[in-house]
């Protein structure tokens, strides 16, 4: 009698992401309940087959997990190619669902918010209203895109970011998609607001 997993994923659609090392294998079921998962060379358990059989692949650059997603960069977009049917194997075979992600705060608390307030908010406290922010509007049009980002710190007006998944090494990322996301902060929460980006 075969074996069987306690879940299994199918990947139901793979598509091209504008970063050319990235694509995004669209899931039947949700991978991971809240937030989101990056992983990367060395930072995941051996127990962990999914992972460990991708890297084991030599290839892989970063691991990006959200929703009913995976997008997977590999260090040349060459090798897409060769590898991606191997790599939907992988996941199709190994893939097990994750628990909660890295976490993303509610944006309800943007609701009692004074924006008019936020210049005057501790660094420690306006990291959380941006990250509310970034969760209620960039995130999800990110996502889209097998991508997302995670707020580093911010030191008074200035804003560091961290793209993860296909925004990271996207040539769109450090252009277009970051002046799209200062813009919106800036109307959002304060006009004095700088974006940078953190590597």
């Amino acid at each position: 009698m075969q074996e069987t997993h306690s879940m299994t994923f199918t990947v139901e659609n793979i598509e091209l992401t504008p970063n050319p090392r990235s694509v995004k294998f669209i899931l039947d079921k949700t991978v991971i309940d809240s937030g989101s998962k990056t992983i990367q060379e060395g930072g995941f358990l051996e127990a962990d087959a999914f992972a460990h059989n991708l890297f084991a692949l030599d290839i892989i650059d970063m691991v990006y997990l959200r929703e009913n997603f995976v997008s997977i960069t590999l260090i040349s977009a060459d090798l897409w190619v060769i590898f991606k049917d191997k790599i939907k194997n992988i996941i199709e075979a190994d893939l097990e669902k994750y628990a909660d992600g890295e976490e993303e705060v509610s944006s309800s608390i943007l609701d009692d918010f004074d924006m008019e307030k936020y210049p005057q908010l501790s660094d420690d406290e306006k990291i959380i209203i941006v990250e509310a922010v970034l969760d209620s509007s960039i995130r999800p049009a990110l996502a889209n895109d097998g991508g997302g980002l995670e707020v580093i710190e911010v030191e008074g007006p200035i804003v560091r970011i961290r793209y993860q998944g296909a925004c990271g090494g996207c040539p769109s990322s450090t252009g277009g998609t970051l002046r799209v996301i200062e813009n919106h902060l800036r109307s959002q929460l304060d006009p004095d607001i700088k974006v940078h980006t953190y590597n």
